[in-house]
């Protein structure tokens, strides 16, 4: 069996409609069933918080607040690699927040957190979905690959505003300019290669996947990186990378002078996802391309225990309201077969596909948690 993290125990105080929830999950599928709006994506949204430092729907640690709370705090017990960690994350209004890991403080990089695979409904449209939510499904798997990542990104993100802010402030013919562009290129190759690196793996994954969750004979899907400027080189290193980005960005210094924006970068980047050598946003059916964004994700899930040597906790919130039948029972199937953790929510408990006692099943009233009998 795969080795993969599991969540022990947790508990959840003030965070939206979940005052006190205290949950010892399962070691394997763990649904949360209930109606609309009675706290299921808030729990799974707790759990990403615990995990990563931030939410998978919001930026703001406010609004996660209890409307009638001050703070709000999650604490959890998990296993990794034969050794239990405790961690918590508390956001306070006045003070902000403090990320802890065995009591002592930390940040969302430390390589010892806990690590998830979130899987909404917005996930089913990875395929036809804008290109920025393609590198969000990127860069969230990174930062919890990498923690070098993490630091790179944000670096990138730094030079990109102060690039942009030069263009816009018409100064893009001061030798300040010319230096950060210099530097621009030199975080953006950095950005390029580890996502290049982490899609050729998606890549090998994903097309097994596909074929058991759609029964489709042929290793038909393929996933490729789309770099947003011209490469004359076949080969693909830092130095030809970097050189190709700088003579792209003297070639359209004008077009960003005009826009007064950074045309190019990994901010402009792309997946391309083929199905039968196809494209798959154009000639995929809807069923189709909502089994490449379960093959995705799963690739996902595969790609971390790779990677970091265990399985993550996967989180799927609501995405069986989005299946046929037939790509229910497929993915539930592969769920309660797999070695690593998972937690379901949807308002269908009595599913026929959560037999016996291969999925440990709560419910959810009200912002509370009971084990369903």
């Amino acid at each position: 069996m795969n080795p993969s993290l599991k969540v022990i125990h947790y508990q959840v105080n003030n965070f939206r409609n979940l005052i006190n929830v205290e949950h010892r999950p399962s070691p394997a599928l763990n649904v949360i069933a209930g109606e609309n709006a009675q706290g299921k994506t808030n729990l799974l949204e707790a759990i990403c918080v615990l995990a990563t430092g931030t939410s998978f729907r919001t930026s703001s640690d406010r609004v996660m607040v209890n409307e009638k709370a001050q703070s709000y705090q999650v604490w959890g017990r998990y296993e990794y690699q034969e050794r239990c960690f405790e961690t918590t994350v508390k956001y306070d209004r006045d003070q902000g927040k403090k990320i802890t890991l065995n009591g002592r403080k930390t940040n969302p990089h430390n390589p010892d957190r806990l690590r998830v695979v979130v899987f909404t409904p917005d996930d089913l449209y990875l395929v036809k979905g804008s290109p920025s939510r393609r590198r969000f499904f990127l860069d969230f798997f990174l930062k919890q690959a990498s923690t070098e990542y993490g630091y790179q990104l944000d670096n990138y993100v730094k030079i990109l505003r102060k690039r942009n802010a030069l263009l816009k402030n018409n100064q893009a013919a001061t030798k300040t300019f010319a230096l950060t562009t210099e530097v621009f290129a030199e975080e953006a190759v950095k950005i390029i290669l580890a996502r290049i690196n982490i899609v050729n793996l998606l890549d090998q994954l994903a097309g097994p996947i596909y074929e058991e969750m759609s029964e489709e004979q042929g290793g038909g899907l393929k996933i490729r990186y789309a770099i947003s400027f011209p490469l004359d080189n076949g080969k693909i290193n830092f130095d030809i990378l970097r050189s190709a980005m700088l003579n792209q960005l003297k070639q359209i210094y004008e077009q960003e002078c005009a826009r007064k924006s950074s045309l190019i970068g990994p901010h402009r980047d792309d997946i391309n996802i083929y199905l039968n050598d196809r494209p798959a946003r154009q000639y995929a059916s809807q069923g189709q391309q909502r089994s490449i964004a379960v093959s995705l994700k799963l690739a996902e899930l595969a790609a971390l225990q790779k990677t970091k040597g265990e399985y993550p906790v996967f989180l799927l919130d609501e995405v069986l309201s989005e299946l046929d039948n037939e790509r229910q029972k497929r993915l539930l199937r592969y769920l309660q077969g797999a070695s690593f953790q998972s937690f379901l929510t949807t308002v269908h408990a009595e599913s026929p596909y959560f037999k016996g006692n291969e999925a440990y099943v709560c419910h959810m009233a009200n912002g509370q948690l009971f084990r369903k009998e």
